[in-house]
């Protein structure tokens, strides 16, 4: 029996503007404005969106056409499919609420209930329209289908050809299987503790001095300044001691600063070292094979993870306010946690495009754990039974757990490590004691958040003690910048509130972004914590590792343990006001340059110089 001409004619627009609008046009339009958010490129993207698109399409107009036409089957599921695709289009491009940041913070569900009584309705009414008068709305179904497709054509097009310049990220993948291989001749560990401020180290020790004894043998430069308020700059500028001054894009300055003469992964790597580089933030370091060793280009499968999250943000966008707390889930993605439980199933876990290991890796790992000594599997034991207890989900958790099950001594060159941990940046997701928690963003609960990573890193240092790795190692640990924007309070020990200090007028975030946190450890290096209030830079990191090495001085920094703590030094800090929006901007925001003279915790070491350095200027 064949199928009458009117039927597909109906049946085929309405499904393509479900599927469509869904897993293509939706997606792709949420892609292009959050490219930096996603280590894919579009074109990995798109054969893997028109594959969806034509599946659900293809099951739609089949459920369609095997509709009879008795009691009008047919004809109401034509209008509810189309019903929905509209909807889906509305709610997606005209009744987009405002949630905050979708970066694991608390929503406050009760005070949005508002968008609910917009949306909620209108979805119910029009499927019930849908359900109860399908010949009204079919009359129009075929028409509006074809035109919402084709402004969705029109507007996709757009993005994709204003579509920002490929960043060096998107070319090249990370590798994971050397990840805790150390060297039997040197390495350079530099561990960055995201936004972890300084003073947050000093009450937790001044309150319980036994965290002290988790980093003896370091010295403690308090008085640090960094060179930036976030990430995006802050760790270029650690790493090659080169400061971004907005007058090139960002991703060229990113080049160039890490191919330089002053790059410690760059330089290193020329001395025949293993440089592994494990960024939280990919953009925020230049991908390239003469910049560091554990990088692969990138394979079409590549990124999964991270496509299912790209159609949880989707959902999240184009559903009514009722059914986004299901898809959000406490930041636990409704789509996401079912592909990470399939790739842990798998041994190839993925947090946020952070792969953990493949089969591969599986075999290397029960080679070396063979030839371990019994101190690492004491150590690993202990572990075990703490993580059992902790908010095992957790980035900076997962990471100590993977170091306590693959860390061995396997490599024959010399080592660096850079790795990058989630810290005290928001939200707040561990307590001292690593057990899960949501905390509100108050000072307090940095500090419990603070005595939680410095517990884990407690745990990292002793793996490495047990490796026999810790002695003769040069060890870094620190955070990329303070708290951005303030709000956190400055806490002042009883040696610093004595000083004489006028009050400055600096505006918030200043001076917390201002003060990152520096631990240092060089080889054979023994004893009780040290307090050292040398003038110190977070540049000085790279002319310290330079110094370490032999290589002399090239960049802007100063061998940290040469620096005389009562000389008189003028550091510069650029303060800018970041929001998410500014990933896509080929440059920073307004730069506002200040100097410090003295100590930086002091508002009174703190001026303008007059300079604000504006993009492209």
């Amino acid at each position: 029996m064949s199928v009458p001409l009117k039927k597909w004619s109906h049946a085929i627009p309405v499904a393509l503007l479900f599927s469509g609008t869904l897993a293509l046009f939706g997606p792709v339009q949420l892609f292009i404005p959050n490219l930096f958010e996603f280590d894919f490129s579009l074109s990995q993207l798109l054969p893997s969106l028109v594959a969806v698109t034509f599946l659900i399409f293809l099951a739609l107009l089949l459920a369609l056409m095997l509709l009879p036409d008795r009691f009008n089957l047919h004809e109401r599921g034509v209008a509810v499919v189309f019903a929905l695709g509209f909807l889906l289009w509305l709610q997606g491009n005209f009744l987009v609420w405002k949630y905050g940041l979708l970066s694991g913070q608390e929503i406050n569900w009760g005070g949005k209930i508002l968008y609910g009584l917009i949306d909620t309705p209108l979805w119910i009414a029009l499927l019930l329209m849908a359900a109860c008068r399908p010949v009204f709305l079919n009359r129009w179904a075929k028409t509006l289908s074809l035109l919402i497709l084709l402004i969705q054509l029109l507007v996709t097009s757009f993005y994709v050809l204003n579509q920002p310049e490929l960043p060096s990220f998107k070319k090249y993948q990370l590798t994971y299987s050397k990840q805790f291989d150390f060297s039997k001749q040197k390495n350079i560990i530099i561990l960055v503790v995201d936004t972890f401020q300084s003073d947050i180290f000093q009450e937790i020790i001044d309150r319980d001095p036994s965290y002290k004894n988790y980093f003896r043998d370091f010295t403690y430069f308090r008085n640090t300044t960094g060179g930036f308020p976030s990430t995006y700059a802050a760790i270029p500028f650690l790493l090659t001691a080169q400061s971004y001054t907005n007058s090139q894009p960002i991703q060229a300055f990113m080049a160039d600063a890490y191919l330089s003469a002053s790059s410690i992964p760059s330089q290193l790597l020329k001395l025949g070292w293993e440089v592994d580089l494990f960024p939280v933030v990919s953009k925020s370091v230049f991908f390239d094979p003469v910049v560091f060793s554990n990088i692969r280009a990138r394979r079409s499968k590549d990124g999964k993870t991270g496509l299912a999250h790209l159609f949880d943000i989707t959902l999240f966008r184009c559903l009514p306010h009722i059914l986004k707390r299901a898809i959000y889930n406490d930041d636990n993605w409704f789509l996401t946690r079912w592909k990470q439980r399939d790739d842990k199933a798998a041994l190839h876990y993925d947090d946020n495009n952070y792969p953990y290991g493949n089969s591969e890796q599986t075999l290397s790992e029960i080679r070396r754990i063979r030839h371990l000594s019994p101190r690492i599997h004491s150590m690993r034991k202990l572990w075990r039974s703490i993580s059992r207890r902790s908010a095992r989900d957790y980035f900076d958790v997962q990471f100590v757990s993977r170091f306590m099950k693959m860390a061995a001594v396997a490599s024959e060159r010399c080592v660096f490590k850079f790795y990058h941990w989630r810290g005290i940046h928001e939200p707040f997701r561990i307590n001292a004691d690593l057990a899960p928690v949501n905390l509100p963003l108050n000072r307090a609960n940095a500090v419990i958040m603070g005595r939680g990573e410095l517990k884990l890193i407690h745990y990292f240092l002793e793996g490495l003690r047990e490796l026999g790795v810790y002695d003769n190692a040069l060890i870094f640990i620190l955070g990329d910048h303070g708290h951005p924007h303030g709000g956190f309070d400055l806490y002042l020990p009883a040696d610093m509130a004595a000083i004489p200090s006028q009050k400055g007028s600096l505006p918030n975030g200043v001076l917390e972004s201002g003060i990152p946190l520096l631990l240092v450890k060089r080889p054979g290096d023994h004893g009780n914590l040290e307090i050292n209030d040398a003038p110190a830079s977070m540049a000085d990191i790279q002319a310290t590792v330079f110094d370490d090495l032999g290589l002399g001085r090239n960049g802007m920094g100063e061998p940290l343990f040469q620096i005389p703590a009562d000389r008189p030094r003028e550091r510069l800090f650029h303060y800018y006001f970041w929001e998410h929006g500014d990933w896509l901007n080929r440059y920073l925001p307004d730069l506002k340059e200040y100097r410090i003279n003295g100590n930086c915790w002091l508002t009174s070491s703190w001026s303008e110089t007059g300079k604000v350095f504006k993009p492209g200027g």
